[in-house]
């Protein structure tokens, strides 16, 4: 695990800041780092931006140099892709006129 202070930004990685600046019990900044800027050196305070692609969106949080950087855990799935959207219509039609599943 490294901290705020070491990180770099890297377009191929995302990564979780887990700040306790906001909370002790931790909060979770989930992105790819775009930046990385000492925004108050007396307090250890540094300005993070991240660029979220589920959402294509880009934010800057503020968290301690010391705070921990991880893999984020959860991250956001595709939908079902084994099944099409005709699959999917043609089950719910055979629901809704009382008929039992496909069976494939």
């Amino acid at each position: 695990m490294t901290t705020v202070a070491e990180l770099q930004p890297d377009p191929n990685r995302e990564v979780r800041i887990v700040s306790h600046r906001q909370s002790s019990n931790g909060v979770y900044h989930d992105g790819i780092v775009r930046a990385v800027t000492c925004a108050n050196a007396d307090q250890n305070l540094y300005a993070v931006t991240l660029y979220r692609p589920t959402y294509n969106s880009e934010s800057t949080c503020y968290v301690y140099g010391t705070d921990q950087v991880t893999e984020p855990t959860r991250t956001a799935a595709p939908a079902d892709t084994e099944r099409s959207y005709a699959d999917r219509q043609r089950a719910f039609d055979r629901q809704n006129f009382g008929l039992p599943p496909e069976n494939r």
